[in-house]
Order: C-alpha cells, then structure tokens, then sequence
C-alpha cells in the first residue's frame, strides 16, 4: 500500500478543515459551556471566599476541571458510530482510518488543552478582578513555584494517561461511554490489585501480617526476622520491625519510564487499530 494512501498531508488537511465545518456547533457550545463553568465556579468561589490571594490556590479547581471536563470531551468522540447511518458515512469518507484517527486525537487533546486554559484564564482573571473590587489587592502570580515541581508534570502525565483510556472507550463503547469505560477502567485497577496480593501472599505470607500492606508494582511491607527496630507507616497504621522490601532501582526506573512515555501512545495506538477494523 502506498503511504499516500495511509497518510496524505492535503488530504488530511481537508479532513480536519471538512470535521471542524461540521461539527462546529457541538464545539462552540463545548467551549461556551467549559467556559461558563469555570466563570460561575470561579465568581462563586470569589464572593463566597475572598482568602485566595495567591493563582497557586486555583490550581485545585483548575485540575478538577481538566480532568472532568477533557475525559467527558474524550468520550464523546466517535460519537457518529453509535449511529448506523452516521457510522456509515463516516467510515465512508474519502480519508484514511489514520488521518480521521489523527484528526479526533489532536482535537481531543492539543485543541481540548488551548480551549481549556484560555477558558480558565479568562476566568481566573474576573476571579482576580472581583476580589480586587472587593478587597483591593490583586492576586499574585506565584504558577512559577507550581510549574516547575515533579507534582504539576505528574498531573498532566496522568491526564494524557487517562485520556487515552477514555479515548479507547470512545470507540469501543458508543452509548454511556463515559460510564462504561470508567467502570471497566475501575475493574481493571481492581483486578490488577487483587493479582499483585495474591502474588504477594504467595511468596511473602509468613512475612506479613495483613495482605493489604503492600503497593502493586513498588513494594511490599514485611517484618524482618533481626532484631533491629524499624517503624513504617502503612495507610495510617504504625509497624514496628517492618521494613518496605521495594523492587529494585533500575526496574522502577524501567517502570517509571514506561508509566510516563508509553502508556498512553500504546492505548493509542491499540485505539487505532481498533478504529481501523471497526464496522457497522
């Protein structure tokens, strides 16, 4: 197959240009109502509590709205496939599965990330305006501190993370696929949890005194047969002569490494292919 066939710049192009014309409604009203939200959060928050006198006290409401707003964003993509008529059309499109994947993905993720924090900008600057009518200072800009910490990149690994989950849902569930892939998503966690105690038990039972004082994938906490004295704390409780027995260095940098780089172009990747064998 020739590559043009799999990927053509101009008729990508067409592509994007042909989606954003037919569905600009459905994203005009996406941002209207990202927009109004944070603007009605936001002013409540200003006129019910005028102590927020640092940007950094948003981060908390900027965050919940990065994840609950772009993960319902995600799983409304694919949409028309739930619909025979619509599905049909659109797997009939003169453009490859690559360039309609590419063109939901960069929408749902680049486009998504600029729509929201212009929209939280532009609410966090009447925030900062209200409490300067009503207090007379402004607020300071203190992001600096907030994003150059390893917490703030974190939070946007985990978001892309969870946007391609969501986004893999989108194309295997068409109806409730918010609540479909949340629960599938929960399951699995769980499922991955349960695996990793039995394992846990299986080679360190007589080590342990409770099969829930482990971390899957990191650690486990044991009690060490000497008689030296270690205290470790475990979901609130204090052990004595414990000692956390974690893997070692070079796998959890492995680990690591594929949690922040890989996950989520894999789930994409498996998104696309599933795409490409989809049919009505």
């Amino acid at each position: 197959m020739q590559a043009n066939n799999i990927l053509s710049a101009g008729r990508f192009g067409a592509y994007l240009k042909k989606h954003l014309v037919d569905n600009y409604r459905f994203y005009l009203m996406s941002i209207v109502v990202v927009t109004g939200l944070l603007l009605l959060l936001l002013i409540f928050v200003g006129i019910t509590d005028t102590h927020f006198s640092h940007y950094g006290d948003l981060v908390p409401f900027y965050l919940i709205g990065l994840y609950v707003s772009g993960l319902i964003f995600t799983s409304m993509s694919f949409n028309e496939l739930g619909n025979k008529p619509h599905g049909i059309d659109y797997l009939l499109l003169p453009a490859s599965h690559l360039e309609k994947f590419l063109t939901t993905l960069l929408i749902t993720t680049i486009g998504f990330l600029l729509v929201y924090h212009l929209a939280f900008f532009l609410a966090a600057k009447v925030l900062d305006t209200i409490i300067g009518i009503r207090t007379g200072a402004h607020m300071e800009n203190d992001l600096t501190r907030h994003f150059n910490s390893d917490e703030w990149k974190w939070s946007y690994i985990v978001w892309f993370i969870a946007q391609s989950v969501f986004f893999l849902g989108a194309i295997y569930f068409h109806k409730y696929s918010l609540i479909k892939t949340a629960f599938f998503f929960i399951v699995f966690v769980l499922a991955l949890y349960l695996i990793h105690a039995v394992f846990a038990q299986i080679f360190f039972h007589k080590y342990m005194d409770d099969w829930r004082t482990h971390i899957p994938f990191v650690g486990v906490n044991i009690e060490l047969e000497q008689q030296k004295h270690y205290t470790v704390m475990v979901s609130g409780n204090i052990y004595h002569n414990h000692v956390m027995l974690m893997l070692p260095e070079k796998v959890r940098d492995v680990l690591l490494f594929m949690v922040k780089y890989m996950v989520a172009p894999i789930l994409w990747t498996v998104a696309y292919f599933r795409l490409r064998d989809k049919e009505i």
